[in-house]
C-alpha cells in the first residue's frame, strides 16, 4: 500500500537504498557472531591461563611455593596430624614394649622379683606419654615454624627434580602419593628426649616418614604435564588477550565488545571459582586410608589453591567493574539517566567552586580541554597499579576502581569550575562518550 503511492523514481531509489541496507546488516550481524565468538575463546583460554600460571608458580617458584605453604603450620589441624604421625614414627623406631621387656629380664636375671612383669605395661605406657610430650612440644614449639619452613623448601625442590625424573628428595611420588619426608622433625624430637635425659632414645635411628600430602590419579602423569606447564603460562596469557583485543575489534561497537568481552570472562572465572569449590568436594571424597586426619589434608587443600581462588575472584571483579563502566557509557535510557543525573551534581559543585571564586585559572582551562586523555591517562595508570600489585584481591581491585573514579571526578570538576567561571575559552563538552 505505501509503494503503491510513491512514483516511479522514488519506488526505484527506494529499492536501491534497501538492496544497499540489507548486505549491511548481514555483513554487521556476521561480525557480532565472529566478535562473539572470539570473546567467549578469549574467555576460556584466559580461564585456562589463570590456572596454568598458577600451577607454574607453585611448581616452579620456590619463593610462591613457600609463601603457600607457609600457613599450614599454624593450621591446628595439620599440627595435631603430623603430631600422631611423628609419635608413631617415635615409637616403632623406639618400639617401647620391646625395650621395657628387655630392661626387666635384665633385672629378674639379677635376682630382680617376678613381680616387676606387673609394672611392664604401665612403664611402656609412662614412656609413650614422655614420647608424646615430647614430641607435642616440638610440634607447638616457635621451632616448628622454621622446622616447617626447611621442610617445605626442601620439598620443592625435591619437587622440581621429582619432575625432572630424580628422586631422593623430601616430597616423593609414590604410586598416587604425594608424600612428604619428616625425618628430620624425628630427629628434633629424639634430640629433645636425649636432652630430657632419656639417653635410650639415641636408639632411634635415623628414619624417612612419609605424611601423605594429597592423593590423585593424575600425579603419576605429572612428569609428562611438566614438560608442557613452562610453556604454556606465558602462550596462553599472550593468546587469551590477543583473542579479547580481536574480539573486541572485529565487533561493530567496540564499546559493546568490550562489555560482552568482560561479562565472558566474569563469567568464566566465576565458573573456575565453582569448579575449585567443586574439586574441593570431591578431594575430600577421594582421600584414601593414607592421609592421616582428613580434615588436615582439606585444610591443605584450601591453602594450596588458595591464590588461584583470590586470582579467580578478583578477575572476576575487575571484569564486573569493566562492564558496568562499559554500560554507564552507553546510549541506553538508563545511563543516559544516570549520566545526565551525575553531570547535573558536577555542574551544581562545580557552580559553587566557581561561586566562591575557585576557578583554577590557566591550569582549569588545560584540563577541560585535555580532561578526555588526562582521564584516559588515570584509568591506564589504575590498570598499571593493579599489573605491579601481586596479589591485589578483591578489595585491592575495589580501593584502585574508587582512586580512579575520585581522580576522575576532580578532573571533571577543575574543567567544569574554569568553564563556569568564564575562564575556559570551549563550550563544555557533552557528558558522553
Amino acid at each position: 500500500m505505501a509503494d503503491a503511492a510513491l512514483n516511479r523514481a522514488e519506488r526505484a531509489e527506494l529499492e536501491r537504498l534497501r538492496a544497499q541496507t540489507a548486505p549491511g546488516r548481514g555483513k554487521r550481524a556476521a561480525r557480532w557472531a565472529g566478535s562473539v565468538a572470539l570473546l567467549v575463546l578469549a574467555a576460556i583460554v584466559l580461564v585456562l591461563a589463570s590456572v596454568t600460571v598458577f600451577a607454574r608458580n607453585e611448581i616452579l617458584n620456590t619463593d610462591r611455593f613457600a609463601a603457600t605453604m607457609a600457613p599450614l603450620y599454624k593450621d591446628e589441624e595439620v599440627r595435631a596430624a603430623i603430631a600422631v604421625r611423628v609419635n608413631g614414627a617415635v615409637n616403632k623406631a623406639l618400639d617401647t614394649e620391646k625395650l621395657v621387656a628387655e630392661a626387666i629380664d635384665a633385672v629378674q636375671t639379677k635376682g630382680g622379683p617376678d613381680v616387676l612383669d606387673r609394672l611392664a605395661v604401665p612403664l611402656a605406657s609412662g614412656i609413650d606419654s614422655f614420647i608424646d610430650k615430647q614430641v607435642t612440644a616440638v610440634v607447638y614449639s616457635d621451632q616448628f615454624t622454621e622446622l616447617w619452613r626447611e621442610a617445605t623448601l626442601r620439598a620443592h625442590t625435591s619437587l622440581v627434580a621429582l619432575l625432572n625424573g630424580d628422586s631422593g628428595g623430601a616430597l616423593e611420588l609414590k604410586g598416587q602419593d604425594l608424600v612428604l619426608d619428616l625425618g628430620p622433625l624425628v630427629e628434633r624430637v629424639k634430640n629433645r628426649m636425649v636432652e630430657a635425659g632419656f639417653g635410650l632414645a639415641e636408639r632411634i635411628p635415623a628414619v624417612s616418614v612419609n605424611f601423605t600430602i594429597a592423593q590423585s590419579e593424575a600425579f603419576p602423569k605429572l612428569r609428562v604435564a611438566a614438560s608442557l606447564l613452562d610453556a604454556a603460562s606465558w602462550i596462553l596469557p599472550i593468546a587469551g588477550l590477543a583473542l579479547l583485543a580481536a574480539g573486541i575489534a572485529v565487533a561493530p561497537n567496540r564499546r559493546r565488545g568490550l562489555l560482552i568481552g568482560a561479562l565472558c570472562l566474569a563469567v568464566g572465572m566465576l565458573l573456575l571459582s565453582a569448579g575449585l569449590t567443586i574439586g574441593r568436594g570431591a578431594f575430600l571424597a577421594g582421600l584414601g586410608d593414607g592421609v592421616q586426619s582428613q580434615q588436615a589434608a582439606v585444610n591443605v587443600y584450601d591453602t594450596l589453591t588458595r591464590f588461584l581462588k583470590g586470582a579467580a575472584e578478583t578477575i572476576t571483579v575487575l571484569a564486573v567493574i569493566v562492564a558496568l563502566a562499559c554500560w554507564v557509557t552507553g546510549p541506553g535510557r538508563a545511563p543516559t539517566a544516570l549520566r545526565r543525573l551525575g553531570g547535573g551534581g558536577r555542574n551544581a559543585i562545580a557552580r559553587g567552586l566557581a561561586g566562591a571564586g575557585v576557578t583554577f585559572g590557566r591550569f582549569g582551562t588545560g584540563v577541560h580541554r585535555n580532561r578526555r586523555a588526562i582521564e584516559i591517562a588515570l584509568v591506564v595508570a589504575g590498570l598499571l597499579w593493579l599489573v605491579l600489585w601481586r596479589h591485589p584481591g578483591v578489595s585491592g581491585v575495589v580501593t584502585v576502581a574508587i582512586v580512579v573514579a575520585v581522580l576522575v571526578l576532580i578532573v571533571e570538576l577543575i574543567g567544569r569550575a574554569a568553564v563556569e567561571a568564564g575562564s575556559g575559552t570551549d563550550a563544555p563538552a557533552p557528558y558522553s562518550v
